[in-house]
């Protein structure tokens, strides 16, 4: 009888207490590698002026966002290799930004990745990533 009312009283008590606690995000700087590799791609050979988060939520799991620098020339390269594209394969063309979206082989974890390509002059390239978690 006691556990009855243990059950039917505490366990609605604490369903009310988490769902009541604020959610906590923490941000850190990472590796643009790091992102990435946790996202289950291959990082391109080469680049540079990257600045990437990792977001870590009491909630969702770790998310990742950022940006970087590659050469223009092997942006296309570095997209097609990327797996799980929702559309096929992605198609580049002259516009100044594109976006492109992927669901990743990380399934589970992560459930989309937002890739963004924006052309910077004749020979840089700036890729821009979020991901989204259920």
């Amino acid at each position: 009888m006691a556990l009855t009312a243990v059950a039917v009283i505490g366990l609605p008590l604490w369903v009310v207490y988490v769902i009541r606690q604020p959610e906590e995000i923490e941000r850190r700087p990472a590796a643009c590698a790091k992102a990435l590799k946790s996202i289950g791609w291959k990082p391109p050979a080469r680049l540079d002026k990257e600045a990437c988060t990792e977001i870590e939520s009491s909630i969702f799991a770790t998310a990742w966002t950022g940006t970087f620098h590659m050469p223009r020339a092997d942006v296309r390269d570095w997209l097609t290799g990327l797996p799980s594209r929702q559309d096929g394969p992605p198609v580049l063309s002259g516009e100044s930004a594109q976006t492109f979206f992927f669901v990743p082989p990380s399934a589970g974890r992560i459930d989309t990745v937002e890739v963004s390509v924006t052309w910077r002059g004749e020979a840089d390239a700036v890729i821009s990533f979020k991901t989204y978690n259920g």
